[in-house]
């Protein structure tokens, strides 16, 4: 009976040890799992992938839209881009940059003490008021007005042809400046193949009022054997000539850029160089090669002259002048 007995209790406790150990391995999975889910929950922190978003902060490469205020700048074709840009003032002045070539822009310059680009002054007429003083002329069969059939910028300039004397040009007080620039666009219109052997004819002047001749700086060309070589000149009167002779061969119906540069200095001598499209031209004067015309005797040159003269025979072809403009500083041609 005692064995009986420890048989069964021997076999109960064997049950209970086998059904205690199974239950302890099934807690200790489902635990590991349930530690698994937890990594789950990194899973979650992918969220931070959404501060992915802070890649739109490259939105802020938008505010390079101040790159637009690069429109300030004078470059017009800049304006017209920044015109694009948020900032419609700003492009609309961008446009005014733009006018390099442009009526607008060939009267912008620094230093400017005078200058008409004739786009203002009425087609057909001499211009008045602005720079141009009023004259006294009493002539009437010469030409000088502003017209449209040839125009370096703009639409208009001023052609002329056969102005008699002088108080029949146009004349521009520049006052007392003793060291100043000239520019001036000019163009010699076709004519009979010998028009350039005229003896003296020219474009622009200076002179000290607005009716006398000498003295005189006188700027366009000699075609004679009065200058050699022949060609543009500069030729400066008062007390004795100067005739600087360039040889630069001028073509018909062809826009040139003249620049002219005087100085006055203390004992009223004067110097005067020319470039041509942006050139500088050497002379001869009377013989002597030079890289300027000087003249020791002349007056004050305060007043600018337009208008085409011959100073012997008759002279028959158009002359163009546009954007004529005086400063203190070297303009340039654009």
């Amino acid at each position: 009976m005692s064995g009986r007995l420890y048989f069964f209790g021997f076999l109960v406790s064997t049950v209970m040890a086998c059904a205690g150990g199974g239950g302890t391995g099934g807690t200790g999975a489902a635990g590991t799992s349930g530690s698994a889910g937890t990594s789950g929950g990194a899973g979650t922190s992918g969220d931070a992938g959404t501060t992915g978003t802070a890649g739109t902060t490259g939105g802020a490469g938008t505010s390079g839209g101040a790159g637009t205020s690069g429109s300030a700048g004078t470059s017009g074709s800049a304006g017209t881009s920044g015109a694009a840009g948020t900032s419609g003032a700003a492009g609309t002045s961008g446009g005014a940059g733009a006018g390099g070539t442009t009526a607008a822009g060939a009267c912008s310059f620094a230093g400017k003490i005078m200058c008409d680009d004739f786009e203002s002054d009425a087609l057909g007429s001499k211009p008045t008021g602005g720079p141009w003083a009023t004259s006294q002329c009493f002539a009437s069969n010469f030409t000088l007005k502003v017209d449209g059939a040839q125009h370096k910028s703009g639409s208009r300039s001023l052609v002329s042809q056969g102005v008699p004397y002088g108080d029949c040009m146009l004349h521009a007080d520049l006052g007392t400046v003793t060291d100043f620039w000239v520019r001036a666009q000019i163009r010699w219109e076709a004519g009979a193949d010998n028009q350039f052997t005229a003896h003296e004819v020219t474009a622009f002047e200076l002179t000290p009022t607005m009716s006398t001749d000498d003295p005189g700086i006188r700027v366009g060309f000699r075609g004679d054997n009065s200058c050699d070589p022949t060609g543009v000149e500069v030729n400066i009167t008062g007390g004795e000539e100067k005739t600087g002779c360039t040889g630069f061969k001028l073509t018909a119906d062809t826009w040139y850029c003249f620049e002219l540069h005087v100085v006055r200095d203390t004992a009223n001598m004067t110097t005067a160089d020319l470039f041509i499209n942006g050139a500088d031209q050497s002379f001869r004067v009377h013989g002597a090669d030079g890289t300027t015309v000087v003249n020791p005797n002349p007056a004050v040159w305060r007043f600018l002259r337009m208008g085409a003269r011959s100073y012997s025979n008759q002279y028959p072809s158009n002359i163009y002048v546009d954007d004529i403009g005086v400063g203190t500083q070297r303009i340039g041609c654009n």
